[in-house]
């Protein structure tokens, strides 16, 4: 009987982990398609799916965030044509690339490509967190902060905190701005004596939650509003309709590493780390 109670609890696992790899890829899909025309051609952005598999392209920006294949073997397995064209597709669109594979996705088309086209795993790779229902945060907020749903009025402050959270270039404000009144997306902010201290976007489809563009801005740094931006993620997905909720982050090698400040605030705010997911690059 437990051996049948382990076999149900692994496929629901599977299931959801599925999920929140095609969350994922429909949020990022769509924001670029958010992306106003003039950031668009400045950046040079574009995207596209094949075989299931999210590409993006940034040529004006080359990080893996937003130079990757992503969803690679989720929604159906990839043929070796499918994926010849998804590296083609990478190769005319970005100056660099990663493809993102997730435990249990790799076949051994997908093993005799990865040889083929000389990619090894990069880095530490990402961090995929999930959980179930609305957890409950496992520690006190350090600062309680007034966390507000960002509407028209404050989109472009909103545009400008992302920004100034991650360090990119300021043609990028107009490419978060748009998603505080798109379909299906909702952005927060921590209000600080007025002033947007920390933020956040939120994506949610068919009962998944997505969250993103957690940033904090250089000045508010180490006072936990993080995870008061994740805490309210979590409730107006939950208030929503939202059953599993996910997002993800860089992940440490070794968890007594320093840093990786969004990996533990995760944690605390009471996600679960589900697993980690290699970035393949070609080799130098």
């Amino acid at each position: 009987m437990s051996g049948l109670l382990n076999g149900m609890e692994d496929h629901m696992m599977r299931d959801i982990n599925r999920s929140a790899e095609l969350i994922e890829r429909d949020a990022w899909i769509d924001w670029f398609a958010a992306a106003p025309d003039g950031v668009r051609d400045e950046l040079g952005l574009t995207s596209t799916t094949i075989a299931g598999m999210g590409l993006l392209g940034c040529r004006a920006i080359p990080i893996i965030e937003l130079n990757r294949a992503i969803a690679v073997g989720i929604q159906k397995s990839p043929s070796m044509t499918d994926l010849d064209a998804a590296a083609s597709w990478l190769d005319r669109h970005t100056v660099s690339w990663a493809m993102q594979i997730a435990p249990g996705a790799r076949t051994p088309a997908l093993s005799d490509f990865i040889a083929r086209a000389a990619l090894s795993e990069a880095g530490s790779g990402w961090a995929k967190f999930v959980a179930q229902d609305a957890p409950r945060s496992r520690d006190p907020i350090l600062e309680p902060v007034t966390v507000e749903i960002i509407d028209d009025e404050r989109a472009d402050e909103f545009g400008r905190a992302v920004i100034e959270g991650f360090g990119l270039p300021e043609v990028c404000q107009g490419w978060f701005a748009a998603l505080a009144d798109r379909p299906l997306w909702q952005c927060f902010a921590a209000i600080v004596d007025g002033e947007i201290a920390s933020c956040g976007a939120m994506f949610v489809r068919d009962e998944v939650a997505w969250f993103g563009m957690q940033a904090t801005r250089p000045a508010f740094r180490c006072r936990g509003f993080q995870r008061s931006i994740i805490a309210a993620q979590m409730s107006a997905a939950a208030e929503m309709g939202a059953t599993v909720f996910t997002c993800e982050t860089s992940h440490p090698i070794n968890r007594a590493d320093k840093g990786f400040t969004s990996y533990r605030n995760q944690e605390r705010a009471g996600l679960t780390f589900s697993y980690a997911r290699p970035n393949f690059k070609r080799t130098a």
